[in-house]
């Protein structure tokens, strides 16, 4: 798992000779700098075959074309149907086929402005366009009915039949130097940083196929917020859905897109994608507010970055117990340090007096951002996947692993107004949510109204920011109101006769206190590395998690005793409940107290993030959750009791809540989450501050048990991840594999996730 500069020559030659073609030998080797020479489109027919259970996977009649990032399949009788819009936004009928054109910003080249086709849904057409974004797919049977901003995407039945698209990945390695300083030890998706955007449409079906090229490394790929309904077995979290896929073999992603918005996908591999394995995901959908013809632009991916490798850093952290501090900020991959020679800022053109759509999303191992653009207002229309009803703002907080869709309105003199037409973008870090070495640049990124270049070539803004907070907290509750009410019920897992909730099984508690213990040591049979001593780890239940990559917990679910007898597995199990009833959680980030069993608690935020579900957040308080008798502080624990947590209870919030898939802890303070139990699978919550999660800050959830081995039987995909985990453990028994093959059981030496 972990680089180091010996490592490193040994890395290039044997990744250029094994893995690498001839041509990509040279090019492979130098910096990569993004958003420059776009690789060249492929078309190419591929013939569609039976597989192996006798039917064809995608239809009767299926056509391909094969881009660099990735393939989407057509029937062979609407190939004529472009990819993509050309520039020119535009919705139509097809051979009664709906065919919904979404926007695209001139600026984004080959990618952005996908056609979404419904081969399969003859008798709608489509209702999406710059005159109207709420709405999607209408009847042409006029009954009025409507696939729009109000439909029910929790409900399947409910989300349009899109098509297939297929997408191939290659994970490699090599040096790369997003702000004109080379890091020895990136790890990339199809050789680029960040890795290709996703693009879809909302009800396809989404399919990946990923090749490790990696030389010491498994990896695996999380597709951060999708729901994965009926399909955790893709969820992409090694050693509990999966075995990591060994360097050289493939695995294959599939899952349906019943959500729309945006997010990101990484690896979820140790501290991989600290690294560089990570990309955006859009999937297109109506939105709750109107924005101009082709005015929306990729992802803006907001990143910390450092000059060494996240493995380099996480030996540091252990030894010493102070987190590592972040050097840079880089937008979609562009940042800049020192004096030498340095990509340019990253840039947007805006048009006056229109409205143009931005995608923001926090893919940093370590830093909440306030992301806000000098003299324009910020209208916010969707939160993680959930549109909301607009707000407008100068600025917004950006946990880790949170995204928002915003408009921002073009000024009518924009040119005129500041110098040149010139205004900073800014990505400031948050204060108590992010460690920097010193400053950095928060001046990220350049928006310009002029697209002409002057005489004497474009100028630096000179505008100001705006004064705001930027303490670390999430976007004010009461702003985050869901645009599709929720009302939720009554919890299924809290028995209100409880009189203590500490005497529950370790296994059905649903109290989460987050905070660090000394674990391990060469006395103890603790299976943490390394072990030549107790060291401070970060743990929410039992004991700082830490997974066995070999045995997925998937894979064992007969053998949940046994499970469960491991305290460094944090196994939760609820009870097997209908898609109707409510799982209630409680967080809490205790300063001081309660003192148990050496476990000590501190101030810090969290951004804890919960896998296959969006969560109702019932109650987010920085107030201390349990008494302080030394202070005399009386916490706020006491309001919820058993027998309080409940509906009735008016300090919760029940009646359409925020809703979201990443909530920040605050420090000192709690949260009180509630899910559906609609979703059989086995998720994982946890800290997305990268170091805290391969410290153990995460536990899993058992979601209906009994329905797992049904939907995991389908389609034989039971069979392909024990495939995937042989290969794996055959690769990792080689101890000539391993990054320091003296010590085999050094391989490991984090949580794993």
């Amino acid at each position: 798992m972990k680089t180091s500069s010996v490592w490193t020559n040994i890395v290039q030659v044997f990744n250029f000779l094994t893995f690498s073609s001839t041509n990509d030998g040279e090019a492979s080797q130098r910096p990569l700098i993004p958003h420059i020479n776009p690789e060249p489109v492929i078309t190419k027919i591929i013939p569609i075959v039976k597989d192996e259970f006798g039917q064809f996977r995608h239809g009767d009649r299926l056509m391909v074309q094969e881009y660099s990032s990735g393939m989407v399949y057509h029937p062979d009788d609407y190939r004529d149907v472009p990819l993509r819009t050309g520039g020119e936004e535009r919705s139509f009928m097809f051979k009664e086929h709906p065919i919904v054109g979404t926007p695209k910003n001139g600026q984004e080249g080959e990618e952005g402005g996908l056609n979404c086709h419904y081969p399969y849904m003859k008798a709608w057409k489509p209702c999406y366009g710059p005159e109207n974004r709420t709405c999607w797919l209408e009847a042409t049977d006029g009954s009025g009915k409507r696939i729009d901003i109000d439909t029910d995407y929790e409900n399947p039945a409910l989300v349009p039949e899109g098509k297939t698209r297929y997408f191939y990945f290659d994970i490699s390695e090599q040096p790369i130097a997003p702000d004109g300083m080379t890091m020895e030890h990136g790890k990339v998706f199809q050789r680029r940083y960040p890795g290709p955007w996703i693009e879809a449409c909302w009800g396809d079906t989404i399919e990946v196929t990923i090749k490790n090229n990696l030389r010491w490394n498994g990896t695996s790929v999380h597709w951060h917020g999708i729901r994965q309904w009926e399909s955790f077995q893709f969820d992409g979290v090694n050693g509990i859905t999966e075995c990591p896929i060994a360097p050289g073999e493939t695995f294959i992603y599939r899952f349906r897109a019943l959500q729309y918005g945006s997010a990101w996908y990484h690896s979820h591999y140790s501290l991989q994608y600290g690294d560089g394995l990570l990309g955006p995901i859009t999937i297109y959908g109506p939105s709750t507010a109107q924005f101009g013809e082709n005015e929306a632009f990729r992802p803006l991916l907001l990143s910390d970055w450092n000059h060494r490798s996240v493995f380099e850093d996480w030996p540091l952290m252990m030894s010493t117990g102070v987190a590592p501090e972040m050097t840079n900020i880089l937008i979609n991959g562009t940042g800049q340090f020192g004096w030498g020679p340095k990509p340019e800022k990253y840039t947007i053109w805006l048009d006056e007096g229109q409205a143009h759509m931005l995608i923001l999303v926090n893919t940093a191992v370590d830093t909440t951002f306030v992301f806000s653009i000098d003299n324009h207002t910020l209208e916010v229309i969707e939160a993680d996947f959930v549109p909301i009803k607009p707000y407008n703002t100068t600025n917004i907080k950006i946990g880790i692993g949170q995204r928002y869709h915003v408009l921002v309105h073009g000024h009518q003199n924009g040119y005129k107004t500041e110098r040149y037409g010139n205004y900073w973008m800014r990505a400031t870090p948050a204060r108590k949510c992010s460690k920097f070495a010193f400053g950095p640049d928060e001046q990220m990124g350049i928006v310009r109204y002029n697209k002409t270049e002057p005489v004497r070539g474009w100028a630096d803004p000179l505008s100001e920011p705006s004064l705001f907070d930027t303490m670390c907290a999430d976007e004010p509750y009461e702003k985050l109101v869901p645009w599709r009410p929720w009302t939720v019920g009554d919890p299924v897992n809290i028995d209100p006769t409880i009189e203590n909730p500490a005497t529950l099984p370790n296994n059905s508690q649903y109290i989460y206190n987050v905070g660090m213990i000394e674990s391990g040591g060469p006395n103890t049979s603790d299976p943490y590395i390394p072990n030549d001593k107790p060291y401070t780890r970060w743990m929410m239940h039992e004991a700082p998690f830490r997974i066995n990559f070999s045995d997925p917990t998937l894979l064992a679910l007969d053998r949940i005793s046994e499970l469960i007898d491991k305290p460094y597995l944090d196994v939760v199990t609820l009870p097997n409940a209908t898609s109707e009833q409510w799982v209630w959680m409680v967080i809490t980030a205790p300063d001081k107290i309660p003192q148990e069993g050496g476990r000590i608690f501190f101030p810090a935020a969290h951004p804890m993030h919960l896998h296959g579900h969006d969560f109702a957040l019932l109650r987010q308080s920085a107030k201390n959750w349990y008494d302080d008798d030394d202070i005399g502080h009386k916490g706020e624990g006491r309001w919820f009791t058993p027998d309080k947590l409940n509906c009735r209870n008016d300090k919760l919030k029940c009646d359409n809540p925020p809703r979201r898939d990443v909530v920040l802890l605050p420090a000192t303070g709690y949260v009180i989450i509630a899910f559906k139990a609609d979703n059989p699978g086995i998720w994982i919550l946890h800290c997305h501050i990268a170091f805290h999660a391969s410290s153990g800050l995460a536990i899993q959830i058992i979601e209906n048990k009994d329905k797992i081995p049904e939907i995991l039987g389908r389609r034989g995909d039971k069979e392909r991840i024990e495939e995937g985990c042989e290969s794996w453990r055959a690769w990792q028994s080689n101890p000539m594999n391993h990054w320091d093959w003296h010590h085999p059981d050094h391989f490991q030496d984090d949580s794993g996730v």
